[in-house]
């Protein structure tokens, strides 16, 4: 795999593909034009995630006809954040873009992000506004939780929005690149390690995708996602059952201390074998989630141990 030394690409374009086969010529078409005007060097990095159209034949397609587009194809789907992550390992530019393979977002708006870059920001990131966004009711909130829990967790300023639409500095990308664990979470890496002041918002469009389709990026992968977060980058769950768990203990000690009561004041004790198995149903499904939620954490310990590779590439032709 090529090391992310400094040649004389200006610019990099790294995008994820998956069952885009039919928009990636149009990609491309557009994104060449937007950076002849922008730079002398440039590249796109096309990384297929597996997808089961033909999006790899197209990309070779691209290539055959100009090789600054490099293309990888991974063994098997990874999952978006994994497959931006190896574009990102193969990236020799000075300034790279991560951009969406579905044209919801323009490459047209691509000199807003290197103007920043340019000007002295690390990260930039595309913002649509509020209302714009054309995505599926359940992926707005799941992107709504995705910014609140980066805010709790690794203190995002409330104003800055998070997309996949990005720009790096070459500094970002080697901070991000340097993490070779099994879940990575691309924002949680950036934020980590850039100051917030070096992290800027510009302002982008919002289409439907470009084929008329839905997307791709299913219910499924949004919660792997945001688990990525919440497990892989925080102690949030663990520290919630502590609470929880406190809580509950406070709650067990003053009905038992309701009960003692009863039994000295009044002489008779509270009658009620259907409310002491619920209590304990209550309490033992509260101790089997809390054993789930450690489990979770060593599981994923283990798989940190021992991940060989963060992303297995089957082929490249870069």
């Amino acid at each position: 795999m090529p090391s992310n030394t400094l040649s004389q690409v200006n610019v990099s374009i790294v995008i994820p593909v998956y069952r885009s086969a039919s928009m990636l010529p149009q990609l491309y078409g557009r994104l060449r034009v937007v950076l002849e005007t922008l730079s002398a060097h440039w590249e796109i990095i096309l990384v297929d995630d597996a997808s089961p159209d033909e999006s790899f034949t197209a990309m070779q397609k691209l290539r055959k006809g100009d090789q600054r587009v490099r293309i990888i194809q991974l063994a098997r789907n990874h999952g978006q954040q994994h497959a931006t992550l190896c574009g990102l390992n193969y990236a020799q530019g000075r300034y790279i873009i991560t951009l969406d393979d579905d044209l919801q977002c323009a490459p047209e708006d691509l000199p807003k992000f290197l103007t920043q870059l340019r000007a002295g920001m690390h990260v930039v990131i595309g913002r649509i506004n509020k209302g714009e966004k054309k995505h599926q009711w359940w992926r707005n909130l799941g992107s709504a939780v995705n910014q609140y829990l980066a805010g709790r967790i690794l203190g995002k300023p409330g104003d800055l929005y998070l997309s996949s639409y990005r720009g790096f500095s070459r500094y970002a990308v080697d901070k991000v690149t340097a993490y070779k664990g099994a879940h990575p979470h691309i924002a949680a890496l950036f934020l980590k390690s850039v100051p917030h002041r070096h992290i800027a918002n510009v302002d982008v469009e919002h289409e439907p995708r470009a084929d008329g389709g839905s997307s791709t990026y299913s219910m499924a992968k949004l919660v792997k996602t945001i688990s990525y977060l919440l497990v892989n980058h925080s102690y949030l769950p663990l520290r919630f059952m502590i609470v929880w768990g406190v809580i509950l203990s406070c709650v067990s000690f003053l009905f038992a201390l309701w009960v003692a009561l009863r039994v000295f004041l009044f002489g008779h004790s509270i009658a009620g074998w259907p409310s002491l198995a619920v209590l304990i149903a209550f309490l033992s499904g509260n101790i089997l989630l809390s054993l789930g939620i450690v489990g979770e954490y060593l599981g994923r310990l283990v798989e940190e141990a021992s991940t060989v590779e963060q992303f297995t590439i089957f082929r490249e032709e870069v």
